[in-house]
């Protein structure tokens, strides 16, 4: 059974010129490859729950649990370092063997600052991904907006 993962890219609201968020019908898909591709199959892996995909239950990682828990933002840290590092080994597993184009396999991810928001008890962080190819892209969780 063939698997496929639809890719969006975020494009700035400035660029937006439509009514439709997300459209197969009218009018034409625009490809997704490169660093963005792989920053949207890491972000993917990241966000899924460990366990949660019927075909693969070893795929995703704690992060999600960390949805409505009682830990504090700075000890959720620890949480998010183990997660961005499975998720990193997992990708790079899927990757190895396979004819994947060096601009989307994964050299490395790591997460460069935490960003604790202390009004509502939360965080944010900002994700380094870099590819085989030295491209190098910053994304912001949990908005995924990119960062140059």
């Amino acid at each position: 059974m063939a698997r496929f993962d639809t890719h969006i890219q975020i494009i700035p609201e400035a660029d937006y010129t439509g009514l439709k968020f997300y459209s197969f019908a009218y009018a034409r898909s625009q490809k997704v490859s490169g660093i963005q591709k792989l920053v949207n199959l890491f972000a993917k892996c990241l966000l899924t729950p460990l366990g949660s995909d019927p075909l693969d239950l070893s795929y995703g990682t704690e992060l999600t649990r960390l949805i409505g828990s009682n830990i504090t933002p700075r000890d959720a840290s620890e949480v998010l370092l183990l997660a961005v590092e499975a998720a990193a080994k997992t990708i790079q597993a899927a990757q190895t063997g396979r004819d994947v184009p060096s601009s989307e396999r994964l050299q490395s991810a790591v997460v460069t600052q935490l960003i604790i928001i202390e009004d509502s008890q939360g965080f944010a962080a900002q994700i380094y991904i870099k590819n085989v190819a030295n491209q190098q892209l910053t994304f912001l969780l949990p908005t995924l907006e990119v960062r140059t």
